[in-house]
């Protein structure tokens, strides 16, 4: 009774394993085609990359050009508004250098 039932598995292990050689097969003799469309995505392009800087460095000339225009033909008028980085500490006074 044993050898009976051994041999219908041992036949429906020998077909599935048979019908996994043949995917195997079938597939590497197709090739990868998805893994190519994927590497493609990830790979940089340069030329893209080089315009796009290019166009960002002629904003930022743009921008300090006319920064330059209206320092040079303006008059500005500056307030410095800040904390007292001192308070609460002591000042030196200056060293008295002595000939």
């Amino acid at each position: 009774m044993a050898n009976q039932t051994q041999q219908p598995n041992r036949q429906i292990l020998r077909v599935i394993l048979g019908a996994f050689l043949l995917v195997t097969c079938i597939k590497v003799w197709l090739g990868p085609a998805n893994v190519v469309q994927t590497a493609e995505a990830q790979i940089p392009n340069a030329g893209t990359q080089r315009i796009q800087l290019v166009n960002e460095v002629r904003k930022s000339n743009e921008l300090l050009a006319q920064i330059a225009l209206t320092l040079k033909s303006q008059t500005l008028k500056v307030e410095v508004q800040g904390t007292d980085n001192n308070k609460g500490r002591r000042t030196r006074s200056p060293a008295v250098r002595r000939p």
